[in-house]
């Protein structure tokens, strides 16, 4: 798949998602996600999203309230939800299915990941499974849940290191890493 051009209103959406799945209750104050699990999780986070997709979309592509929410209802679907399934795709001879895609066009779709951990090894497996997606979908969000105790991943995010590879995802793979 050709790389998707990033343009402001693209990037600007995909940054809007990433604001709800951040601003999630779930992670407020201190979080004991060490003890939820990535199911548990994800219907936090997908469920409020699915909420707020309409008038997201309606922002970003000025959409009518009627067709953004009809938009979601078809195009997005995540693991546990009971009406969808997310469907596979076969890459290197393995079956591959992100958490969640958001499919607003036949041509244009995104993919979320959500990990959770506290080691390096979750870290990279997440980002390994991200650049997969990103031959398949457009755009892919990976949100990595960081449950070690002194939210140490989460820190080191920041870092210069840190920042040349996540700029370097989104920059050649149109993948965004998030650490919460």
């Amino acid at each position: 798949m050709q790389k998707t051009a990033q343009t402001k209103k693209r990037a600007s959406l995909v940054d809007a998602i990433i604001e709800s799945l951040e601003k999630n209750d779930i992670f407020l104050g201190i979080v004991s996600n060490k003890n939820d699990t990535e199911v548990q999780i994800q219907k936090a986070l997908f469920l409020r999203l699915e909420n707020e997709l309409p008038t997201i979309l309606s922002k970003h592509f000025k959409f009518s309230e009627k067709k953004s929410k009809k938009i979601v209802e078809e195009g997005f679907k995540w693991e546990q939800k009971l009406s969808t399934s997310v469907p596979s795709f076969n890459f290197f001879e393995t079956n591959h299915r992100p958490d969640s895609v958001l499919e607003i066009k036949k041509e244009f779709r995104i993919a979320i990941e959500l990990k959770k951990g506290d080691s390096g090894q979750s870290l990279r497996s997440g980002i390994g499974q991200a650049l997969v997606y990103s031959t398949q979908f457009n755009f892919t969000i990976y949100l990595f849940v960081d449950t070690t105790p002194g939210r140490d991943i989460k820190s080191s995010s920041k870092g210069d290191k840190e920042q040349a590879l996540i700029n370097s995802l989104w920059k050649s793979f149109n993948v965004k890493l998030v650490v919460v």
